[in-house]
């Protein structure tokens, strides 16, 4: 209970520092406290909102936040977006971050109006379905094992789970119940779904999550660092190995489709599949319809029956009209 208890006020001081870093731009000294009995934020959001605000301070530290109107804003994060080479994803948590700091500051009656809330989304694109096969992991693994050993686990934990990088990095150590074969997630992402969620853990994936709860107390952070604090970043470590295994065309999510596309090559019902990796809709999880193993075959022996039963032997219908009678029975009335 202690060593949970340290890591929250940590994870709360860290999301503190990030909420200071835009003081000047609001204009007030503190802009939120955080009551001490609220589940804490976990250090990997606090870490990537305080890089944005670091960016953002530099922009607009100098103004309050009430003379930046939706135009400056919207400019700002075009600007970036074309620099940076963002995709319509990175824009938007972008935006998300931003749209925060005006939002709790309206909750705390520093501001009145949040005017990033009126700038419009950019569609993102979520046809994207880009898996591992079992060489590339394999090479994955390899190149990940040369320079950063400890890592390799969480690296297949992700794989093995489909979890958000958000949710393992708030994996905690007594998540995974070796009764039911089930893990854990904290998820966060839909504030109207419940706060957690189960899923299944094969052998390798239990395998990885024994190695990193190893030596832990319960509740305390599954992914650390070599240095001993928990992760808050992947890319210092998985980018280069990445490189170095000749895999193109990955990212870290990617990791998440590979989970998907296997339990669904593998007969997982697609709707079990968005239950087990949280999808809020089961329009996201149908992206993987077409490897559902079978269906397709299936779809064309459908079509080509419809076609050969056209080649048997059909009765001829008489379409002519017989008109003779109906004649004669006008003659007859004249």
């Amino acid at each position: 209970m202690q060593n949970r208890r340290c890591t929250q006020r940590t994870a709360v001081d860290h999301l503190t520092s990030a909420f200071r870093a835009v003081d000047r731009l609001l204009g007030n000294n503190y802009l939120i406290n955080i009551p001490r009995n609220n589940r804490a934020p976990f250090p990997y959001v606090a870490h990537d909102f305080e890089l944005k605000m670091n960016h953002t301070r530099e922009a607009f530290g100098d103004r309050p936040a009430g003379s930046i109107n939706r135009q400056q804003w919207a400019e700002w994060l075009d600007e970036r977006a074309k620099e940076q080479g963002w995709k319509a994803s990175t824009y938007n948590r972008w935006k998300a971050a931003v749209s925060l700091v005006y939002r709790v500051a309206i909750q705390n009656d520093k501001i009145e109006s949040n005017p990033v809330s009126r700038i419009r989304r950019k569609q993102e694109a979520n046809d994207r379905v880009r898996y591992l096969t079992l060489e590339e992991e394999n090479r994955l693994v390899a190149a990940i094992a040369a320079k950063f050993p400890a890592y390799v686990p969480i690296f297949r934990l992700s794989v093995a789970t489909g979890m958000r990088l958000s949710e393992e990095l708030r994996s905690q150590s007594g998540d995974f119940d070796p009764k039911t074969g089930m893990l854990t997630v904290h998820q966060k992402k839909d504030r109207n779904r419940p706060m957690v969620r189960y899923t299944p853990l094969g052998k390798v994936g239990a395998e990885a999550y024994s190695q990193l709860a190893k030596g832990k107390k319960r509740s305390a952070p599954l992914c650390m660092n070599t240095e001993g604090t928990p992760m808050t970043d992947v890319g210092y470590w998985f980018n280069p190995a990445q490189a170095a295994a000749g895999i193109s065309n990955y990212t870290w999510h990617d990791n998440r489709h590979s989970a998907c596309s296997r339990w669904v090559m593998g007969g997982v019902p697609l709707a079990a599949v968005a239950k087990y990796v949280g999808h809020s809709t089961i329009q996201m999880t149908m992206r993987y319809a077409h490897l559902v193993p079978g269906a397709n075959m299936v779809a064309n022996s459908v079509v080509d029956a419809f076609y050969a039963s056209a080649t048997l032997e059909q009765v001829p219908t008489d379409t002519r009209t017989d008109t003779g009678n109906y004649k004669r029975q006008i003659n007859s009335r004249k």
